[in-house]
C-alpha cells in the first residue's frame, strides 16, 4: 500500500511539474515574439507571388499585420488584425476579419523566428508552407 502510494504521488508530482514548465515556455516564447517583425518571400505561397510584410505583436495578444503583394506586375497593399498567442509550444494566429486561426511551429534563431505551417485556414499551392522573420529594433 505504501508503496502504490509512494509511486501515486511521484506520479502527480512529475505531470503537475511538467504542466507548469510548458505554460512557463510558452510565456518566454511569447515574451521573445512580442515587438516588430518583417519579412518576404518570393514563389512561396504560389508561384509568381511576392509578398513583403511587418508585424507588430503587442503584449496584450493583438497584433497588427501590414503586408504587400506581388502578382502579375499587380500590387496590393493589405491591413491585417487579430489576436496571437502560444500554447504547448506552438503559434496561434486569429484573424480579426473570419475568426479563422492558423497554427505554426516555431524555431527562434537569434534575432530570427522560423514559421511553419501546421495548420491553415486558406489553402496554399504549396503544402510545406514555411517563412523566417527578423526583429525590428
Amino acid at each position: 500500500m505504501k508503496t502504490k502510494l509512494s509511486f501515486l504521488t511521484l506520479t502527480l508530482f512529475l505531470l503537475f511539474s511538467c504542466a507548469t514548465t510548458k505554460s512557463v515556455d510558452d510565456e518566454q516564447l511569447k515574451k521573445k515574439l512580442t515587438g516588430s517583425w518583417s519579412g518576404s518571400e518570393k514563389d512561396n505561397q504560389k508561384p509568381g507571388l511576392t509578398k513583403y510584410w511587418i508585424q507588430n505583436r503587442n503584449k496584450n495578444g493583438t497584433y497588427v499585420l501590414l503586408f504587400t503583394v506581388i502578382e502579375n506586375c499587380e500590387v496590393e497593399n493589405h491591413v491585417e488584425k487579430g489576436k496571437w498567442g502560444v500554447k504547448d509550444g506552438l503559434f496561434y494566429e486569429t484573424f480579426d476579419e473570419d475568426g479563422k486561426t492558423d497554427v505554426y511551429e516555431i524555431e527562434i534563431i537569434d534575432t530570427k523566428v522560423k514559421f511553419k505551417a501546421k495548420q491553415l485556414s486558406l489553402e496554399f499551392g504549396n503544402t510545406e508552407y514555411e517563412f523566417i522573420e527578423t526583429r525590428e529594433e
